[in-house]
């Protein structure tokens, strides 16, 4: 293998030098649940939107098993860089680590942005089956660069996807109290958050324009942050896109993410981005998934019990975080409306929950996201709630026989409803502290 190539590999594995494995101290949630698959054969594979902290947990995965296991048999390989990107070359290196491990000992290979290797899931499959004892784990900033592996590699494979950071990441990053117990919602609101209402307001002011990418959390610059969005992930995932799909159209990806950032929360329809676009409309979808891929955009259905009525109504699209249109449109908090802000906060919301829809109804009712059930969330962040305000979720709670819907307000928490149905209102840092399998227990 060329010398500049080993003495690089070297570089990326300090520790087979004796050194400790050096990273930062703050983990992600999914560093607990990733921990439990270290004990299973398969490959693990880590894949979210830039700068959400990947290689960071593969380097805390590494340094947690440096406590009991040997050094020579932890191996790192970064891809960023070019020379390394050529297949025979990742196969030389992996080859290096291979040769001075112990292989009476379990093993662990990790792959940074693997996807940047050809074939590699044909790479993977040859070692996950013929080298015993060694645990793969790989990264990828694309759920398409697994779709290849998924027929290569059937069986021997587990993903996770991992998000931006969580209002209850960011939280506790900061040392507060970032979980409420639901069974008594009321009495815990009062024991132990009351008193901080204010700090937990002003976090989320802070999660609002900068709170999706850990090397954030400590940034106080507004320039800074809309400069660091807008370079470091939006202008890389817009150049990742358009490589991989035709027409390779930088222009197009960066409108698209307009439309987006400027409708977030909205309806959309293929047929109207494309003309929006001037595009047609298989390559406006081809785009609008690659988007969901890239997990810069999610997207919604309409909650219906049939899966074919769904797959033809509108959808809902959310960008992956408020401060990305934040940084694409160039906002300064003082110059978001409340219209804005409504739509940010629901953003927020529903990227912060899973398995999520939204209601409307032939006659236009609606409902801002329904969560499996059902229960349905309606976000009204202003000070004043009518009646009026209401009439989504109660035509919603009529038609599906709901008895227990909520309504995520700016400040007001009421949980004792009223009449045979019951509306809770709960302020919108709450909300965001309750783990969603507990939303189920306040029906």
């Amino acid at each position: 293998m060329d010398e500049r190539h080993r003495r690089l590999l070297i570089k990326q594995n300090p520790h087979w030098s004796g050194d400790p494995i050096r990273t930062y101290e703050f983990k992600r949630d999914q560093f607990h649940i990733l921990q439990k698959d270290m004990d299973h054969p398969q490959i693990i594979a880590i894949v979210g939107l830039r700068r959400t902290g990947k290689t960071v947990l593969l380097k805390q995965i590494m340094q947690d098993l440096q406590w009991n296991v040997p050094d020579n048999n932890i191996g790192y390989i970064s891809f960023d860089d070019r020379d390394f990107q050529r297949y025979e070359t990742a196969n030389e290196l992996i080859d290096y680590f291979l040769t001075f491990s112990n292989r009476d000992e379990r093993r662990y290979l990790f792959l940074d942005e693997i996807q940047k290797v050809p074939n590699w899931p044909d790479l993977l499959k040859t070692l996950y089956d013929i080298e015993e004892g060694l645990k793969i784990i790989i990264s990828g900033s694309s759920s398409l660069d697994l779709k290849d592996s998924r027929e290569t590699l059937a069986g021997r494979i587990l993903t996770h996807i991992i998000p931006v950071l969580s209002f209850r990441e960011f939280v506790g990053y900061f040392g507060h109290l970032n979980s409420i117990e639901v069974g008594s919602l009321s009495r815990e609101y009062d024991l132990k958050f009351l008193s901080k209402k204010e700090i937990y307001i002003s976090l989320l002011e802070d999660y609002i324009r900068k709170g999706a990418f850990p090397e954030l959390l400590d940034q106080s610059d507004q320039s800074f942050i809309t400069r660091y969005i807008k370079e470091s992930v939006i202008d890389k995932v817009i150049s990742d896109i358009s490589r991989k799909i035709r027409p390779r159209r930088e222009d197009i990806v960066n409108d698209l993410l307009i439309i987006f950032s400027r409708n977030t929360a909205r309806l959309f329809e293929i047929v109207n981005i494309a003309n929006a676009l001037g595009i047609d409309r298989n390559t406006a979808s081809e785009y609008i998934n690659t988007l969901k891929s890239t997990f810069l955009i999610k997207v919604d259905h309409n909650f219906t019990k049939s899966a074919l009525k769904r797959a033809r109504t509108s959808k809902k699209a959310y960008i992956a975080h408020s401060c990305i249109p934040i940084a694409m449109l160039e906002h300064q908090m003082g110059s978001i409306d409340g219209t804005d802000m409504g739509h940010l906060i629901e953003t927020i919301i529903a990227n912060n929950l899973t398995e999520t829809a939204f209601w409307r109804s032939p006659g236009k009712e609606e409902v801002d996201i329904v969560l499996s059930g059902p229960i349905p969330v309606e976000i009204k962040y202003r000070d004043h709630i009518g009646k009026k305000d209401l009439a989504g979720l109660l035509r919603f709670m009529d038609r599906f026989d709901v008895r227990t819907g909520m309504v995520v307000t700016r400040d007001e928490l009421d949980l004792n409803g009223s009449d045979d149905r019951r509306i809770l209102r709960i302020p919108v840092w709450l909300f965001l502290l309750i783990d969603q399998k507990d939303l189920l227990d306040l029906k």
